[in-house]
């Protein structure tokens, strides 16, 4: 059959969920454009290019159940798998390139993460619910701990509106091993995980507890261009934006039934594709849009949902009178994510920041600019990875980084014995323990 007969057969049938029952939303927009022809690859991304107000939606996607032949269907163009059969299709064996299942499945999730409406769910994802409900155990006894004496940070969220572990994954090994162990060693999250960024990926995760009247996030895409400023986004050429979403992959893992009034995440379908998607979600006028076309869908204990970090989502409000939704969020990130040597960034910062110094009073005046290209090689300027108990983001803005720290103290002359005092500051921000 031809591509054409396909596309015009597929086209001509609604979208089929199986075994799943729900009102099903067949139309999710894709991408916007501007008035004016969009920026070749590889060019940046003018913040006067950058906004919803300008914009005007070009296409529309449906989901059909026929294009993911492996899932049960769709609800509200989000693709939706069953757990039992995706293990059965695996069993036992090693998920590898020489595994034709695994390939076949690994295509698929890629494609639904890429291109598709960019997130997928796996029903029964955690099948032992016994397991679930001791980790969900081990997870409340650390947020009463932590609890007591202090109000944790989020991002995209006020204080106080949930629980917040931050780093759950280091914390449940540390406490309970013995659940750790079983917990992560699921085949499925691995699936997931290595089909969009192949192997040897690095977990992380967060567990959030969003009580009932909590009132949802504001529309965002993820990291690593999510937790930037729309200033510092657009210094980021256009196919950084579209390379960042292929770094991390984004989870949440339903600990509890979440029903649609608890208010689990929403989500724009296709998104991803948006030209723009990391400059576009802050304007005022598309979280009107969003909240017209978002999709939502409820969750069941064991459930696990996954998505492109692009894709513009938010959790939703907490309408429920006694449902505490609580998520183990996974942030998976490619293992390629990091520099090939290990360098001391702390050691050599401070190394140099006497000359550094130096030449900021005298050929800058005490303008640190003159010294910006070797302090960006010097100093980490990222803000992440960190200890988001203790460097607390502000709202959606990072924690301050080693780059932050060093420019600082060269605007405010700083000697070498207060830099190292504030460096100590920030390292010990940054440990887990």
């Amino acid at each position: 059959m031809s591509l054409l007969m396909n596309f015009q057969r597929s086209m001509s049938r609604a979208p089929v969920l199986r075994g799943v029952s729900s009102t099903i939303r067949r139309f999710a927009p894709r991408s916007f454009s501007t008035q004016e022809d969009g920026p070749q690859h590889g060019l940046k991304l003018q913040p006067s290019q950058s906004r919803v107000s300008s914009y005007f939606p070009i296409s529309s996607d449906s989901t059909f159940a026929t294009d993911y032949p492996l899932s049960e269907g769709n609800m509200s163009n989000i693709v939706v798998y069953s757990g039992d059969t995706l293990r059965d299709m695996l069993g036992d064996r090693e998920m590898s390139s020489t595994d034709d299942a695994f390939n076949e499945l690994a295509s698929e999730f890629v494609r639904v993460l890429d291109k598709g409406p960019g997130v997928l769910v796996i029903k029964d994802c955690f099948s032992d619910h016994d397991l679930l409900d001791e980790v969900t155990e081990a997870f409340n006894d650390i947020i009463k701990v932590e609890s007591e004496g202090k109000t944790a940070g989020d991002h995209f969220s006020g204080a106080g509106n949930n629980s917040r572990i931050w780093n759950s994954q280091e914390k449940l090994a540390i406490e309970r091993p013995d659940l750790y162990v079983p917990y992560y060693n699921n085949k499925l999250l691995s699936a997931v995980s290595l089909a969009w960024l192949g192997p040897f990926y690095q977990m992380t995760s967060q567990v959030n507890s969003s009580h009932p009247g909590s009132a949802a996030q504001d529309p965002h895409c993820d990291y690593h261009l999510g937790f930037r400023p729309d200033e510092l986004v657009v210094e980021y050429a256009s196919h950084i934006h579209s390379m960042s979403q292929y770094l991390t992959l984004q989870g949440a893992i339903a600990h509890v039934d979440m029903p649609i009034e608890s208010g689990p995440t929403t989500f724009l379908p296709y998104s991803q594709n948006f030209e723009r998607n990391y400059l576009t979600w802050r304007d005022e006028k598309f979280k009107e849009y969003y909240r017209q076309r978002n999709c939502q869908l409820p969750l069941e204990k064991g459930d696990a949902v996954f998505f492109n970090p692009g894709l513009i989502h938010a959790a939703g409000d907490n309408l429920s009178e006694n449902v505490d939704r609580l998520a183990n969020l996974v942030q998976v990130n490619s293992c390629f994510g990091v520099p090939m040597e290990t360098v001391d960034r702390y050691r050599i910062s401070l190394a140099v920041y006497p000359e550094l110094l130096r030449i900021t009073k005298e050929v800058g005046h005490g303008d640190p600019s003159c010294v910006r290209e070797a302090l960006m090689s010097t100093a980490q300027g990222n803000s992440f990875p960190t200890n988001l108990d203790r460097d607390v983001p502000g709202g959606s803005t990072p924690p301050p980084s080693m780059y932050d720290r060093v420019y600082e103290g060269l605007m405010m002359k700083w000697d070498v014995d207060e830099m190292k005092e504030q460096l100590d500051i920030h390292m010990r921000l940054r440990d887990t323990h």
